[in-house]
Formats: C-alpha cells, structure tokens, sequence
C-alpha cells in the first residue's frame, strides 16, 4: 500500500458524502412533514424488519452506541411510535416494537426513502452497488 493511497481524501469523501445524504433526506422528511429524523426512521426501519428486540441488538443492527439508542427509543416512544415490553421471565429485559402507528409510519415513508435511494445511485448499477458494499463491508471488518 502506498502513502498516496493511504493520504488519499477518499475517507473524507465518504463523510461529506454520508453527511449530503443525511442533510437530503432531513431535507425531504422536512419538506413533506414527515415528523420523522433520519436517525429515528433508521430504527423504525429496524424495528420494522427484526419486529421484537433488545436496545442493545438494535444498537448493534444500526452501529450506534446504547445511549443514542435509549435517546432516540424515548422521543419514538413520546411519538407513540415504540412500545417497549418487559419479558416475562426477566423482568430486567426489555424489548421494544413498533406500534400500530410505527408500522403505519414506517409504510408512510418508506415509499419516499426508496425514491430516495433512487436518487443516489443514479447512473450506478447493480455491480457498483455489490462492489461499494463489499469495498464498505472490508473497511468496517478492517477496523478494530
């Protein structure tokens, strides 16, 4: 590996990249008063798929810290979004899931994340996509 390739802005491009993005989609949930955050739509949209978990699988499925979680799981819950449920066993254990009204907001504006997503890979295709994905999946496995 060479220095040039190591003091290459492709690590700052990403952020500003990431940033543009998260800044576009707040834009367009604002825009169309979705009353929704990028960072609460991502767990919604986690909640949605994995249906019943833990604050700590959800913040191992969405790589953020447990505080974030608990942050952005109580103003979903004051949103009527997030239910949380003790188990029956283990009281200490807590899962959360959408409500009937998280469901209905996650169909709300999930059409709109998808025109989204379309948007951003304009003019990539399916093999850009895979290969972004693995280059990304190798990034993150790479660092301790």
């Amino acid at each position: 590996m060479t220095d040039t390739f190591v003091s290459n802005p492709s690590f700052f491009k990403l952020d500003a990249t990431l940033k543009k993005l998260r800044n576009y989609w707040q834009k367009q949930f604002d825009a169309k008063q979705k009353d929704i955050t990028v960072d609460q739509w991502l767990l919604v949209e986690n909640l949605y798929k994995h249906k019943k978990t833990t604050h700590n699988e959800l913040a191992r499925n969405t790589s953020k810290d447990i505080t974030t979680i608990s942050r952005i799981i109580e103003l979903l819950v004051r949103k009527g979004l997030v239910q949380r449920e003790a188990d029956s066993v283990d009281r200490r254990k807590v899962y959360l899931q959408l409500t009937p009204a998280g469901v209905e907001k996650y169909k709300d504006v999930k059409p709109m994340v998808h025109d989204m997503r379309k948007v951003g890979w304009k003019g990539l295709s399916e093999q850009d996509y895979n290969e972004l994905t693995r280059i990304l999946d190798t990034i993150y496995e790479n660092v301790p």
